[in-house]
């Protein structure tokens, strides 16, 4: 059996379809329209698609980085691995996880695993330097999702 890997978890109830959200989360171009998080994405959201975002945590300083898409289920969840420096210091795999409540409301779940050498030393300021910016994008997703 294997360890449960750190993460940082973060949800959201957002009263639209699976669809609609979903398809939002993909339209990487519009993200600076309406995410003060996630300020820039680029790239193929397809299984193995490159990307590069550029993130705003709250209580830090921009984070650049590029990622590989590693899960791509359709309406229901988006993930990409990224590194910073190499592999094996730190990992964080960003998952994006859809659960359909009703026809239009569902449960939007915003979370990163981590592993890496780093991780033991640094996953206590984590909830704080990536889960409040977590919260800042649900938010901003929830409001623009529900006007739109």
């Amino acid at each position: 059996m294997s360890e449960k890997l750190p993460q940082v978890y973060t949800e959201i109830i957002i009263n639209a379809s699976k669809e609609k959200v979903w398809n939002v989360l993909l339209d990487f171009p519009n993200y600076p329209t309406w995410n003060n998080f996630i300020k820039k994405i680029e790239g193929n959201s397809n299984l193995g698609g490159k990307i590069e975002a550029k993130m705003f945590p709250p209580a830090g300083l921009p984070i650049t980085f590029d990622g590989t898409i590693c899960r791509n289920t359709p309406n229901k969840t988006l993930a990409w691995n990224g590194y910073m420096i190499a592999r094996w210091l730190f990992e964080p795999t960003h998952i994006f996880e859809i659960e359909e409540k009703t026809e239009n409301q569902i449960l939007f779940i915003h979370r990163e695993e981590y592993e890496g050498f780093i991780i033991p030393f640094i996953k206590f300021m984590l909830p704080t330097l990536v889960g409040k910016g977590f919260e800042v994008m649900n938010k901003d997703l929830k409001k623009f999702v529900e006007a739109n």
